[in-house]
Parts: C-alpha cells; structure tokens; sequence
C-alpha cells in the first residue's frame, strides 16, 4: 500500500500539521477518529494522537488513502451455528465483548462465554444462562480448540515452534495493561503454538493455536519473537513492513467445542481488510483455500467481494 512522506518545517500539534495537508476541510474531530485508525506514522512509529508534538525534521509517513478514508461502521454479530444452549457468532471488528453490549444486543438471552479484544474479528461463543458455566469450565480445563490467524510483521525463520512462557502485567497504554512474560512464581502460564503458512513482503501469515486462554496471549508472544501482529501498536511501535493496517490484523479463525456427545466447530472465512492485506502483500496463498471458501453465512453482507477474493485464490 503506497505512502505519502512529508517533512515537518516548524514544531507543531500533528492535528494541525494534518489540517494543513488537509487544506482545512476536515474538523480536528474528524481526523482524530481517522487516526484512531493507523494510518499515521511519525519518525516510523504508528501515531494515533493527533495532540502529540511534532518537531522540526521530523517525518510524517500517511496512508495514500487517509483523506478519503472513512471510519467503519459497526456490524451486526451474524450467526454460525445455534441450538437451544449455545450460540457461535461472527464477532465483527469494533463490538467489544462485555456483560453491558451482551445485555443490550440480545435482552440477556445468552451471555459471553470467553473473550475476543475490540479489534480481532472471528468466532465468539455465547451461551444460555444455564448452559454458561459448564461451558466456561471447558475452556479453564482447556478442552476447546482454538485456531487463530494473525498477519505478521517480517518472516520468521522457523516454520513452525511453541511459545511457552509466564505473562505478568508490565505496564499500561491507553488504560489498558500491558502483558509480557515474567517469571514463573508470579506468572501466569501461557502457551501458544504457531505456524507459518505464507510469506509477503516484510509480512507473514501465521496460523496460532493456543493452549491456555491469557490475556492478550497471542499478541504478547508474536511480539516477543520479534513479529508482532500489523498493525498492534500496544506491542510494537516500529514495524519492517509499511503495510498501514487500521487494526491489529488478528482473526479468530475456528473453535471446536466437545458438546452433548460429539464437538460443534464454528469457522469464520478471513474478513476482508485481511484478505486485501494479503494480496498486498503479495503472498502466496493458493494452498489456503479453506480460508478463502464462499461464506458459509446465508445471510452475509459483502457476499459479492467474498466471492470475489475467493476467485481470486483458485
């Protein structure tokens, strides 16, 4: 994806450096939500605070598209799969997993069985008020199986490994806390299987398995190895490739759950922003193909560029 580079002439506020590129057209509203999206860089670090002081010298790299660029609306959860006791959906970037959105998305009929971060997309399961406890003990006695993609920055050596750590909190961003291993005796155990299954350019598609439910897991031990998740500014704040992202690039991709007997396996295909990812980053992914299938949904917005991207890798 091209850039614009420009060179800072005087210390200023980025959001008024912006409004000048801009001529003025947009409201500093507007284009702080912009940056909430990542399409800066200032000095190659991703910024998102349009109140963050510039200096003389300093580079300001923009996404080619950010002057058009318009924040995503929220979508619908749409259902994968559904009985009278559990509830598989396609949790869309943006919906955050919390008791008080549950509650107001469906009347409290079914309740969050575990938890997917604001920004990653993929398979989220709901549960009856009866049936959630159960279900919340299958993931703590790690019964369920979980696969997750996530777009990475550079290529590993490797084609595959395990990382087997301890996570403890470190510090905070943002309000949020900031994870990273530690030490066994006040850690929490983490550990993450991961693969690679493409190579771009500065950029890899990972497919990650993990084994125990932490935190922020996936994304703590893909930076550690010195390939953070495009574009995850909370881990890395410098990054090899200059794809602009304007989320951290992380999918939920399958859960396969032991149910009544038998296992109930929800699969969500790639969303789009990673599909055009992956094209521009030119990888190879023709032996994928699962990933890219036709929409299982009947009823799914956007079929048409599904269809489309599916196309394209056969």
């Amino acid at each position: 994806m091209s850039q614009e580079r420009h060179l800072v002439a005087r210390p200023q506020k980025l959001i008024a450096f912006l409004q000048t590129l801009d001529s003025g057209s947009r409201s500093g509203k507007s284009l702080r939500r912009i940056l909430e999206d990542n399409v800066c860089k200032v000095n190659g670090r991703v910024e998102r605070f349009g109140s963050v002081c510039l200096q003389k010298g300093d580079v300001v790299e923009l996404a080619s598209f950010w002057k058009s660029h318009r924040p995503a609306t929220q979508k619908p959860l749409e259902t994968l799969y559904e009985d009278g006791l559990i509830r598989l959906v396609d949790k869309p970037i943006g919906w955050v997993c919390s008791k008080e959105n549950c509650q107001k998305e469906f009347q409290g009929r079914w309740q969050l069985v575990h938890r997917l971060d604001r920004d990653t997309t993929g398979v989220l399961l709901l549960a009856r008020p009866k049936a959630q406890e159960s279900l919340m003990k299958l993931f703590a006695d790690r019964a369920v199986e979980k696969k997750y993609l996530a777009l990475v920055d550079g290529i590993p050596r490797e084609e595959e490994g395990i990382r087997d750590t301890y996570l403890v909190k470190k510090s905070a961003f943002e309000g949020q806390t900031i994870w990273g291993s530690g030490g066994k005796a006040e850690g929490l155990h983490a550990m993450t299987r991961w693969k690679v299954l493409a190579r771009g350019k500065n950029a890899s598609l990972l497919e990650c398995m993990p084994i125990t439910g932490r935190t922020h897991q996936i994304r703590v031990h893909l930076a550690e190895m010195g390939h953070p998740i495009l574009v995850d500014r909370q881990y890395a704040g410098c990054f090899r490739s200059s794809y602009y992202a304007t989320r951290p690039l992380l999918h939920a991709s399958q859960l396969c759950i032991p149910w009544q007997g038998g296992h109930v396996t929800g699969q969500s295909p790639l969303p789009l922003d990673m599909r055009q990812a992956i094209f521009e980053l030119e990888m190879e992914v023709g032996h994928l193909r699962e990933f890219f299938g036709k929409d299982p949904h009947e009823h799914r917005r956007h079929k048409r560029q599904d269809d489309e991207y599916a196309e394209k890798v056969e």
